[in-house]
């Protein structure tokens, strides 16, 4: 799967959580998701910077606070409207290598949950198994 069709598949499977997903589609739209968390990240600093150099430049700053809170926002707002569709790829990722989606409740674990899962999403395709043959079009 490509990555741009990757991350269409990631907003139509929205709240999908059965099936599976391959290794592209799930490393390809956490790709698309960390660059564009990132690239907000430094839009909110360079505003928030910006607001600092007003303040210490006695008004000659390039924006007011109300850019940096609403990059803040919108970022807020993005992170909130990528957490359903997250869960639910990991679910289908985690069926593809075979596993049940209850193994994301490992995320709740501190520290150690996290390098599971990550291993987890590293595995390869089990091949046809409870969760579907893995060759069909409406895999992801």
């Amino acid at each position: 799967m490509g990555f741009l069709e990757a991350y269409k598949s990631f907003w139509k499977n929205y709240v999908n959580f059965s099936g599976r997903a391959s290794r592209s589609a799930y490393w390809y739209a956490t790709l698309w998701n960390v660059v564009i968390v990132i690239v907000l990240y430094v839009l909110a600093f360079m505003f928030g910077l910006s607001l600092v150099m007003e303040k210490v430049m006695a008004g000659y700053g390039i924006v007011g606070l109300g850019s940096a809170v609403f990059i803040l926002f919108v970022l807020w707002l993005f992170m909130l409207a990528i957490l359903l569709p997250t869960i639910s790829l990991t679910v289908r990722r985690l069926h593809d290598s075979g596993k049940s989606g209850f193994f994301a409740f490992l995320n709740f674990i501190p520290f150690v949950g996290g390098i599971i899962i990550l291993v987890f999403m590293c595995l390869e395709s089990d091949g046809p198994n409870q969760y579907g043959d893995g060759d069909s079009e409406f895999d992801i």
